[in-house]
């Protein structure tokens, strides 16, 4: 999944432009239709060679006066005419994007597209970005040239019921641009690992997924959050694999947050087991707290392959830097630099079940990112319940349990009848239940439902619905401490108020928005 970017339309010093250089792939140029000149094309051309950025002729309609973004009326021959000139622009380009107006036009009219595709071959364009499936995206593959399937990050989309296909919403309508950094990181996110895009333009209403393919994913220079967003999409487009392998594999994968919205469809949220330490560990790097990182379960031996630091968190190991002859030791919840050809190394697990192994590479300016706040552990694990336990609500048949107190006056213990989808429990007590049938619900994360075997907490990887009494649901805090219990271990629980649950949850999120500057601020 490659960055690209509309650029080069703010002159040829615009500072925050030179910036977004820097975590690009392709950078659409502006070429004098809407905007750039040839001072502007040099620069960012320049910029481009130096930092190892594909360069795309970005065409448009003659229309400074209004960006480009009207549709003008003009002659084939005179709109080719001037076409022909922006690509002159840049000598050499194979590649191109078309701009604004002329952009939306060639998606849905045929002889536009036809037209524009016949001209982009006769004037050997070898690359077009475009959207999948659109007219202009047919009519180029039909004549051989490769079409790069474009998305947007920062622009909402429709669903056309009628074509059955995405269009972006008009930009006259209120929230077409998405200004926050937040709202477009998360589409990126589904767009990049879901190939998904949400159409319900009502924010309060359920998402609406429609599929969304896509080779390239586009943000537009202008945008008040492009750069923070560039950052966060060059640590989302690029994969864990171009940073370390795997020299010997453990049992590790590679997870991210889960993704929730598809319950209706049978989809469960998925992602990491502990998300708390996820978050922790990539705050602490400075990386968005969805960056996927290592879930180990069982230690690999990992060869780091470019310049780069991580943090270990979750369950606690010995880990060892080894460089040449030459091992040094790695601290638990310390960030440690690295370098490319060196072997981080674990010992053997001294308590939890899951180590996360977070990582971002040094950016190619070679800057290192500032460090992260110290926050100590017992500061981290503040909002955990003194005693150990477990704290859950009642569920939705409770009402139906004949005896709950021995649910919190007895120990129970994990067994061995444990994956990501939940937790079978042992006990004494022999929990009763006065429903004896019921039709299958819906469940969430931490749901325990009472089988005829005995209790079972469901995880984040779960069915989304079930057929056995919700006697308690553990609360949302407490659910990522449930990915760090093993099997044979004991669990023990407190039932909490919802207002309990609710400061319990708020006392979590600021130990995370002390390591996140952006979170602290809004607090």
């Amino acid at each position: 999944m490659l960055v690209n970017c509309d650029i080069g339309e703010r002159g040829p010093a615009n500072a925050a432009d030179r910036k977004l250089m820097e975590f690009i792939q392709i950078a659409n140029l502006a070429c004098g239709g809407h905007a750039g000149d040839k001072k502007s094309v040099k620069a960012f051309g320049a910029l481009a060679a130096e930092r190892g950025v594909k360069l795309a002729a970005h065409l448009s309609y003659p229309d400074r006066g209004h960006f480009g973004r009207k549709v003008m009326r003009i002659p084939e021959a005179a709109l080719l005419a001037s076409l022909a000139k922006q690509l002159a622009l840049i000598p050499g380009v194979r590649c191109v994007k078309l701009h604004g107006a002329l952009y939306h036009e060639a998606c849905h009219d045929h002889k536009l597209a036809e037209a524009l595709a016949q001209w982009l071959k006769i004037s050997g364009i070898h690359e077009l970005l475009a959207p999948v499936d659109s007219e202009i995206a047919v009519s180029a593959e039909k004549r051989g040239i490769k079409v790069l399937n474009e998305a947007f990050v920062e622009r909402r989309y429709g669903y056309d019921k009628a074509k059955k296909k995405l269009v972006l919403v008009d930009r006259s309508r209120p929230g077409a641009s998405i200004d926050s950094l937040e709202e477009a990181a998360a589409q990126a996110a589904e767009i990049i690992q879901r190939r998904r895009v949400n159409v319900n333009l009502a924010k309060a209403g359920r998402p609406v997924w429609k599929k969304l393919e896509a080779d390239t994913v586009c943000i537009h220079s202008d945008s008040p959050i492009a750069l923070e967003l560039a950052a966060r999409l060059r640590l989302l487009t690029k994969s864990v694999e171009q940073n370390y392998r795997l020299l010997s594999p453990g049992i590790c994968e590679t997870a991210g947050l889960p993704r929730y919205g598809s319950q209706d469809q049978a989809i469960s949220p998925g992602g990491a087991m502990d998300n708390f330490s996820l978050k922790r560990g990539n705050l602490a790097l400075g990386n968005p707290p969805e960056t996927p990182a290592l879930e180990i379960l069982a230690a690999p031996e990992i060869e780091i392959l470019v310049p780069g630091r991580f943090i270990l968190t979750g369950a606690r190991r010995p880990v060892q830097i080894q460089s040449g002859k030459t091992v040094r030791e790695a601290g638990h919840s310390r960030v440690c630099a690295v370098q490319p050809g060196e072997r981080v190394t674990f010992g053997e697990k001294q308590y939890g079940l899951r180590t996360y192994f977070c990582f971002r590479p040094l950016p190619e300016n070679g800057e290192v990112p500032g460090a992260a706040p110290e926050v100590s552990f017992s500061d981290m694990g503040g909002w955990t319940d003194p005693q150990g336990r477990i704290r859950v609500l009642p569920g939705p048949e409770y009402g139906y349990l004949e005896n709950p107190e021995l649910f919190f006056g007895n120990t129970w213990r994990t067994t061995f009848q444990m994956d990501k989808m939940g937790m079978h429990l042992a006990g004494e007590p022999r929990l009763k239940c006065g429903l004896a049938n019921m039709v299958s619900e819906a469940v969430a994360d931490g749901t325990v439902q009472l089988t005829p075997e005995g209790p079972i907490i469901l995880l984040r990887h779960r069915q989304t619905t079930g057929g056995y009494p919700r006697i308690f649901n553990v609360i949302t805090a407490d659910i990522d401490l449930l990915g760090q219990y093993g099997p044979s271990q004991v669990i023990r629980f407190a039932r909490v108020t919802r207002e309990e649950a609710r400061g319990i949850f708020l006392r979590k999120e600021k130990v995370l928005a002390r390591l996140n500057p952006r979170l602290k601020k809004r607090a």
